[in-house]
């Protein structure tokens, strides 16, 4: 499972509010790698939210057997892209067009090995980091696979884990290249998305959830593992945006060049 992440910094607002550039980049980015997806691209504005900073869009399309999502968050000119896929695709040409799609001063690709067998918690820097992300990768998954009980379990958990929902779940049946059926579910909160990909005939499971606030693993893992059940043989927790906030524009610097032309009026 080839899991590849893209974070941009340091971008123009004007490209991360545009939701036609969104749309496009979910439609054709996932053919042009030799993806196959499986649902028109979903896309999300929010721009009312609790903390103004969350505010953006974000957006996914499922994958057979995995998903592409990407979140902007134009006040802090940021960039968020996940790959998830079975199938392999060339890492360098996702990285090249996602630097095309949205210009930034700043940028990270990195892959993660997923079903690795492992437990890795990776140093985070709260005062300096822009969010956590955890990967939870289940070799024998015994539940949930009902759709209804997915729906229900994904309605409720962001807030019993202290997230903000942004919409309802939304579920779908696919299936990969070799007919080999996957079930996926996501739902997307302010701080960036939730998600569950279940491959009934291997009974395996991959479980991502990806936040731009910080948040207490030792608190929120045994909460998953209560409703997700089975046989973990990865867990991973990476830190997304490393010295982001060192890197990011500052809203009185922005203040002060816009009123640079004030200088010229003549006395």
């Amino acid at each position: 499972m080839q899991h590849v992440m893209f974070d941009g910094f340091q971008g123009l607002r004007s490209r991360l509010d545009d939701i036609r550039l969104t749309y496009e980049i979910l439609e054709e980015l996932p053919v042009s790698l030799g993806l196959q997806p499986v649902m028109p691209p979903f896309i999300l504005p929010y721009y009312n939210g609790v903390v103004p900073e969350d505010c953006g869009i974000s957006s996914f399309v499922f994958l057979a057997g995995g998903h592409f999502t990407l979140h902007t968050f134009s006040l802090r000119e940021a960039v968020f892209a996940d790959i998830l896929s079975p199938t392999p695709f060339a890492e360098e040409e996702f990285e090249k067009s996602m630097q095309l799609f949205f210009p930034c001063k700043n940028t990270e690709t990195r892959a993660i090995q997923r079903f690795s067998s492992n437990t890795n918690k990776e140093k985070i820097d709260k005062k300096g980091d822009f969010g956590p992300h955890l990967f939870l990768d289940f070799g024998v998954f015994d539940g949930p696979w009902d759709f209804e009980e997915l729906f229900s379990l994904f309605d409720r958990l962001p807030a019993s884990i202290g997230m903000t929902p942004i919409m309802r779940p939304y579920l779908i049946k696919s299936r990969l290249f070799d007919g080999q059926p996957v079930i996926s579910v996501i739902t997307m909160i302010a701080e960036s998305h939730i998600s569950l990909h279940l491959f009934p005939g291997e009974k395996k499971a991959f479980f991502d959830l990806f936040s731009c606030s910080f948040f207490d693993v030792d608190y929120v893992i045994p909460i998953l593992l209560e409703h997700f059940k089975g046989v973990l043989v990865n867990n991973t927790l990476s830190s997304r945006g490393k010295n982001y906030k060192s890197q990011r524009t500052t809203l009185s610097g922005e203040i002060t060049k816009s009123r640079k032309w004030l200088p010229g009026i003549p006395g």
